[in-house]
């Protein structure tokens, strides 16, 4: 369905509700419209003169009903808009700009101009009409808005201001290209062993030309997931320069320390960089929120053990552990395994490690760039790496086997039996 069978059934609408409703459509010229007077012209002036009594709108059809655009202070931008005759007579307009009176900024009346155009609009036929919103150079930042209705007949409903009948609505939102970006650092995660440190770092670019102030802090989030534990302010140290200078780039050094009593478990929070660019309105303040997730973990005493059975016919065991690496590591030690196999008499020994195995994915994907290492076109993620363990000529039975993890939160194993 198009806006030209959106509008038709919006104004048959209108035409009912004088007819069931006790709340007759007001008479009155639409603001920032002059009344018109009955010239005598007949049918072609019947947009003007209808009654608050008859409800008998003229029927009119705007196609492009609702237009809007981002324009800068100083410049301007021009809506075409198409208003067409379903009658059978000729029908008189009346373009004029009418402001919102209970919702949204108006547009300046100064602001908008109609360009000229044959108001005589004859059955059956379209007229298309550009409308310029030219913005100051000193306008605000922010959304505005206007209508520009074609005729003087209008439709009220109880508790609210007279709607003209035929009209286009459009907004503008007055921007300015942000001088200043996060350009990296913006979503961090880690694991962090409790009472280790990992340090985040976000750099910021003021392209502007003129310093602007830098004050991050910790924002604590109001809602959280179930299985989200609550952050602590005390962990983290910032450290930044209060401002950054235009034309030049500033690091955010955030330092995270949990302490040893840490609960283990997923953390999440949010600071907010403080930065005031002059060139975005001053209630959004998103774009400067980093986020930062981390999985604060221990390294367990015991090692994990699982029981297995081999049968006779077993040439060879082979364990195969995966360390997942999807959070940036505090330690710069490697992640490793100690593993000792215990046969079915209770003899302890070693196992031989045969192999490791790097894996990780790629895409060339716009959407995957998130948390991936980008290598131009390529955005690269880590999959995890893959130690291969094996036991020769086993003895038949009930085996154990005992991993310990060095420098990893998660891992996989998988235990087969080579049968000749």
């Amino acid at each position: 369905m198009d806006y030209r069978d959106i509008l038709t059934i919006a104004v048959v609408a209108v035409l009912l509700v004088p007819v069931a409703s006790a709340y007759a459509p007001s008479s009155n010229s639409a603001p920032g419209g002059d009344e018109q007077a009955d010239d005598g012209a007949g049918a072609a002036a019947a947009s003007s003169a209808t009654t608050a009594q008859d409800g008998n709108y003229t029927r009119l059809y705007i196609t492009d009903g609702y237009l809007s655009d981002r324009v800068k202070p100083g410049e301007s931008v021009t809506f075409n808009v198409t208003v067409g005759n379903s009658e059978d007579h000729a029908v008189e307009l009346d373009p004029h700009v009418v402001l919102p009176q209970v919702q949204g900024r108006p547009i300046e009346k100064s602001w908008i101009t109609i360009e000229d155009a044959d108001t005589t609009l004859d059955a059956g036929e379209e007229q298309q009409f550009a409308v310029t919103v030219e913005v100051p150079d000193d306008a605000e930042f922010g959304s505005y808005r206007a209508q520009v209705a074609f005729t003087n007949q209008t439709v009220s409903y109880p508790g609210r201001p007279d709607r003209p009948v035929h009209a286009a609505q459009i907004s503008v939102s007055v921007h300015e290209e942000p001088s200043v970006q996060i350009v990296d650092g913006r979503y961090a995660s880690a694991q962090v062993q409790t009472g280790d440190s990992y340090t985040y770092e976000v750099t910021v670019r003021n392209d502007g030309d003129q310093a602007v102030p830098l004050n991050p802090r910790i924002q604590m989030r109001e809602h959280r997931r179930p299985s989200e534990n609550t952050v602590e302010r005390s962990w983290f140290e910032i450290d930044a320069p209060t401002e950054v200078q235009p034309g030049e780039t500033a690091t955010v050094t955030i330092t995270v320390t949990p302490p040893e009593d840490a609960s283990v478990g997923r953390y999440h929070t949010e600071v907010n960089l403080g930065l005031t660019d002059p060139k975005r309105p001053d209630r959004s303040d998103y774009w400067q929120r980093v986020d930062l997730s981390m999985l604060v973990w221990e390294q367990p005493d015991q090692p994990f053990e699982k029981t297995f059975s081999v049968s006779e016919r077993a040439d060879n065991v082979s364990l195969s552990l995966t360390a997942g690496n999807y959070y940036e590591q505090a330690s710069d030690e490697p992640v490793s395994f100690d593993v000792t196999f215990v046969s079915p008499n209770g003899t302890e020994f070693s196992a031989e490690r045969v192999s490791v195995t790097d894996s990780g994915s790629v895409s060339l994907g716009a959407d995957d760039r998130h948390d991936a290492e980008t290598q131009g076109a390529y955005a690269a993620r880590s999959g995890g790496t893959e130690f291969e363990y094996r036991v020769d000529d086993p003895d038949a039975g009930e085996w154990t086997v005992r991993i310990m993890p060095r420098n990893t939160v998660d891992f996989r194993y998988q235990i087969v039996r080579n049968e000749g």
